[in-house]
């Protein structure tokens, strides 16, 4: 199947057919309606709907707990299949803006925050050097080379 990487066997996903364990203890899936790990992976790997799914906003609820994956009966990797998801559809440019923003941020700056004159004042007030400026045009080579070119060009 294409798109599906090699670290994940399609036999291992027949199990969750009639299993929806992940879902159960998905807090996301407990307060966002329409949130279903089971459903990504089943429409992913066996429904071939992954199109459909790349251009979900819906997949971007995962907080990568990881809590489904330690409750799997069965072993499957279901934090990484959604996280792998999740690369697959911001390589293809379904990022929540959100997302772009801080990517933004971190190239201009080199942070993920900004720094205010009130974070200043702080850090002097508790005896801590100002902060230096990083070097950014390296930070936004690391994010080019991490597939990040065309997001950090639009604006």
């Amino acid at each position: 199947m294409s798109g599906t990487p090699e670290l994940f066997n399609r036999k291992d996903f027949y199990l969750c057919l009639q299993c929806a364990i992940c879902t159960g203890s998905c807090p996301a899936a407990r307060v966002i309606e329409g949130f279903n790990p089971r459903e990504y992976i089943l429409k992913y790997i066996l429904y071939g709907e992954q199109e459909e799914l790349l251009k979900s906003d819906m997949i971007w609820c995962c907080t990568t707990c990881q809590i489904c994956q330690e409750r799997c009966p069965h072993g499957i990797d279901i934090s990484g299949f959604l996280i792998h998801i999740m690369n697959l559809a911001a390589e293809r440019g379904n990022l929540p803006e959100e997302i772009l923003k801080e990517i933004r941020l971190i190239a201009e700056t080199g942070r993920s925050i900004k720094s205010t004159a009130h974070t200043v004042r702080v850090r002097e007030e508790l005896g801590l050097k100002a902060l230096e400026q990083p070097d950014t045009e390296e930070i936004r080579n690391i994010l080019r080379e991490a597939g990040l070119k065309g997001m950090l060009d639009q604006k």
